[in-house]
Order: C-alpha cells, then sequence, then structure tokens
C-alpha cells in the first residue's frame, strides 16, 4: 500500500454521530452533552491490515473530543504507525425548520514511522458542512493539514451521501488530498440496536490505483446517552 498517500487521506477518520462509520468525510454534528462513543475497525488491504480504537467524549461547553490509536500488521510483524487528537464543535447546528449544520475540527497527528518528525507535528483542520433531504443526508468537508517530515501544506477534502432507512443504510464517498487521485468508499451500515450499536461493512478502491490502494473496511460504533456526571 502507498501508505504516505492513504494515510494522509485517512487523516480525517470521523466519529459523526450523523455520518459516523464508516465514512471518512467528516461531519457537521457532535455527540450529546456528557456523552461518549466508541470507535473500532479494521482495514484490510493486500499486504497491510491496519485496526483503528477511537473513543471520543462531550465533556460539555459544546466541544467533542477524540483521540485515535492504530495498529498495523504487515509480514508477520506490528507497530503502531499513527495516533491523532481533536477536538470538535459546531458554528450551527441543524433544527427541523432548517436541517444543514456547519461545524469544525482542529487536530493534531502522529506518525511514528516518519524517518526524523515522528512526533504529535501534523495539525489539520477541517470545515464539514451537512445537510438533510428527505432519507438522504450529505456532507462536504473542506480541509487543511500540514505534513510536518514533507514541509508541505495539503488540501484535504470529503464528500459523502447516505441513504438512512433503519436498520440498514447505504454510504458512500470520495475523498482525497490535493489535486490527486481521489479514493472511492461505499457499502453497508447495519444497526441492530437503535442508538447504540452500528456495525459497518465498506469498500475502498482509487480508479486507476494498483492492488495495494484498494481495502476492506469492517467496524462498529457503540454509543448511547449521556454517561458523564
Amino acid at each position: 500500500m502507498k501508505a504516505a498517500v492513504l494515510a494522509a487521506a485517512l487523516l480525517v477518520a470521523a466519529t459523526p454521530t450523523l455520518a459516523g462509520r464508516p465514512l471518512t468525510t467528516e461531519d457537521a454534528a457532535i455527540l450529546e452533552d456528557k456523552a461518549c462513543q466508541l470507535e473500532s475497525w479494521v482495514d484490510i488491504a493486500r499486504h497491510v491490515t491496519t485496526g483503528w480504537l477511537v473513543p471520543a467524549c462531550n465533556f460539555g461547553l459544546g466541544v467533542e473530543w477524540q483521540v485515535g490509536f492504530a495498529r498495523e500488521w504487515e509480514g508477520g510483524g506490528s507497530r503502531l504507525p499513527e495516533a491523532y487528537a481533536q477536538a470538535k464543535g459546531l458554528f450551527r447546528e441543524a433544527t427541523e425548520q432548517s436541517k444543514w449544520s456547519a461545524g469544525w475540527v482542529v487536530g493534531v497527528a502522529r506518525r511514528a514511522t516518519n524517518e526524523e518528525h515522528r512526533g504529535w507535528e501534523n495539525p489539520y483542520v477541517l470545515l464539514p458542512v451537512s445537510w438533510s433531504v428527505g432519507d438522504f443526508n450529505f456532507h462536504v468537508q473542506p480541509g487543511w493539514a500540514r505534513e510536518r517530515e514533507s514541509g508541505r501544506d495539503l488540501t484535504v477534502w470529503g464528500l459523502a451521501i447516505e441513504h438512512t432507512t433503519k436498520p440498514l443504510d447505504l454510504v458512500a464517498e470520495v475523498f482525497g488530498v490535493n489535486s490527486e487521485k481521489p479514493f472511492l468508499r461505499a457499502g453497508l451500515r447495519w444497526t441492530p440496536i437503535i442508538n447504540y450499536l452500528d456495525i459497518d461493512l465498506t469498500y475502498v478502491t482509487r480508479p486507476g490505483g494498483t492492488r495495494d490502494e484498494r481495502l476492506v473496511s469492517i467496524g462498529f460504533t457503540w454509543y448511547g446517552p449521556p454517561i458523564l456526571p
């Protein structure tokens, strides 16, 4: 897998309450006040398997805090290649009368596999916008990221659509970095326990890309009512 390109594209891995797993495109929604959720997934590519564990909580003040940790298995060995931490809030919340919202995400990523800059040195900012039309949810997310190892500023972006007909939803998106060929994702999200558990299965590919740039992603999201004091 071309890990550097895919890692940059997946910098925007999300934990939204509207879009949620398995979309990489961030959405403009946050957890309820005092609520938490846990996401976990495995990306299975030709030669590399990567697992993620991503808890998130809203401790109050309208800000959702999230951290993500990855473990990668390749060639019989494993390593901890990436981690990130971010804060997320809203400029505008959707209402029954006006079903669109706008938000912000500020975060920093750690790239332990870099040759020189292995610490928390890769900041990013995302500006997601979401809206609903009937059973369809749409998400647009432009953003900026700094790749410390190469000294480059990156444009990270995503466009996503969901057809929500619980307990089974259809999801699709296109996302990428700068003007490089984007990645495409399509698949299903199943909700066996409404308001508590989602399970997802998607396929990611890159038009004109190699077999190493394709993967199957399997994951879940656990969430629920406010539980913090």
